[in-house]
């Protein structure tokens, strides 16, 4: 029973690192989706021209007027967009595996509370019954 506990133990402990690493990723990937989000957006007022002149050395007022400029900028509006779709996506996904990861370590849990509990039982019985035993055995005893 102790090799069985000692080894749910360490399941327990591998699920809740696994559990604590998807969710630094997931972290990490929703800072992603917020960053791509920020550059999308930056990349919109770009276009639209809501920048104030002078932003980074460039007028966009001058540049939205060129059809190499607009191009350009369609291309990357589409590209953000797709990588803030893609990045969405594997956030979702990591949310997904960290709330599976979540049950599995509660329910090791619960499979270690369940143990324990037995194994308490079991131990109480061993004891209860040694002290019967005991006490039978005085009484047992021959009277000199």
């Amino acid at each position: 029973m102790k090799g069985k506990l000692k080894a749910v133990s360490q399941l327990q402990q591998i699920a809740e690192q696994q559990r604590d690493r998807q969710g630094q990723d997931l972290a990490r990937q929703q800072e992603q989706v917020g960053f791509f989000a920020q550059q999308l957006e930056a990349l919109a007022d770009l276009k639209s021209g809501s920048l104030p002149q002078g932003a980074g050395g460039v007028n966009p007022i001058a540049l939205q007027n060129t059809t190499q400029v607009n191009a350009m900028l369609n291309r990357l509006i589409t590209h953000q967009q797709h990588e803030m779709a893609l990045m969405h996506a594997e956030s979702q996904r990591t949310q997904k595996a960290l709330e599976q990861t979540q049950i599995k370590v509660k329910g090791l849990e619960t499979v270690m509370e369940r143990w324990k509990a037995k194994q308490r039982y079991e131990q109480a019985r061993k004891e209860q019954k040694f002290i019967e035993d005991l006490i039978n055995a005085r009484y047992k005893r021959p009277a000199i």
